[in-house]
């Protein structure tokens, strides 16, 4: 008996484990540990609160600005957290001026509960929540107001359009954005009056390397030809044909200086165009700017300097009717390494 009873109960094991094996659900196939956890996530943000990102968030975003006929990218990476504010910088290898000095994208501490970031002298609120159809506020944009209003709600997504008038220009504002919850971002930005646009091509987690972050961003410098275009944004005097000294006095690390032309208004009438702007440390950084028409409208150059605070010295020489400027914007900048769990290290 005991021979037989052997093989017979190990076969009615071997069938049992085969059964139970049989009935559970194969687990999905090339999925990594995270992702689930991820997408849990996304789908628990709305419309209604501001949005909670995590440190290692990245989002991937090509910035087109209309009349610079180029266009940029780079990833956003949230570098730190606090109850309402996220701290957004640069992947190192990708880090660029000309993003400071264009505002775009969203850079250094970003209110969530306006998604404000600086964008000239003023933070820029472009959400309020909850994000409602015909939710409407006011808003400082480059200098100026512009009445904003939620003009549409379509799953996770909502539609904003803001409208105004460009105090240096004169020109009609214009601006339409695209809110989507899940991915706790502006995904689309497209405004009239400069032409600045930018789209988010790539979101996820857990970003891994170098992230340049800039806090603190404020306007430290603005100057430019002709006077009666750029005097009534600035608060010293400016004259045509005259070298300007412009004192900076801020509490900063970094200042990214863009030399810009601006030639909207005459895009048909040739031109060149040369500015040279030196820092307190007597470091020159200079552009010239040769303009035939067909040629991108908007001209923009820009450097990164540390020496910030002091005399700076600006001279231009305009053969032609465009407007030409300098810019800096300054901000304290820490460089962070993160791990895909989330851990920072600053320096």
């Amino acid at each position: 008996m005991r021979s037989t009873y052997a093989p017979t109960l190990m076969a009615a094991l071997t069938i049992a484990f085969l059964t139970a094996c049989d009935a559970q659900e194969p687990a999905p196939p090339d999925v990594e540990a995270g992702e689930s956890s991820d997408v849990a996530m996304m789908e628990g943000r709305s419309l209604d609160a501001p949005p909670d990102p995590e440190v290692g968030e990245w989002w991937t975003i090509e910035v087109y600005p209309e009349h610079t006929h180029g266009t940029y990218e780079t990833t956003i990476v949230v570098t730190e957290r606090s109850d309402n504010t996220a701290t957004f910088g640069m992947a190192a290898e990708e880090f660029q001026d000309d993003l400071l000095v264009l505002h775009l994208p969203p850079l250094g501490e970003i209110d969530l509960d306006t998604f404000a970031w600086m964008v000239m002298w003023e933070d820029f609120e472009a959400l309020r929540f909850p994000l409602e159809p015909g939710q409407t506020w006011t808003a400082d944009f480059h200098g100026y107001d512009v009445e904003a209003e939620v003009t549409g709600v379509e799953g996770s997504n909502a539609y904003v359009t803001m409208t105004g008038e460009d105090q240096m220009t004169g020109a009609e504002e214009h601006i339409e954005l695209t809110y989507d919850a899940e991915r706790g971002m502006i995904t689309e930005f497209e405004e009239e009056a400069i032409g600045l646009n930018y789209r988010v091509t790539d979101h996820g987690f857990d970003y891994e390397g170098r992230v340049m972050t800039p806090t603190g961003i404020e306007l430290a410098l603005m100057d430019g030809r002709p006077a009666e275009i750029v005097e009534p944004l600035v608060d010293h005097e400016v004259a045509e044909g005259q070298p300007s000294s412009v004192e900076v006095d801020v509490d900063a690390t970094h200042g990214s200086l863009g030399l810009l032309l601006w030639n909207t208004e005459t895009p048909d009438e040739p031109g060149t165009y040369r500015i040279a702007v030196t820092a307190p440390d007597g470091t020159t950084f200079e552009e010239t700017f040769i303009f035939e028409p067909g040629d991108a409208l908007v001209g923009l150059t820009s450097f990164n300097h540390e020496q910030v605070t002091g005399t700076w010295e600006l001279e231009y020489d305009r053969d032609g009717p465009a407007w030409v400027a300098a810019e800096m914007f300054a901000y304290e900048l820490t460089e962070t390494q993160l791990d895909r769990a989330g851990n920072a290290e600053y320096e």
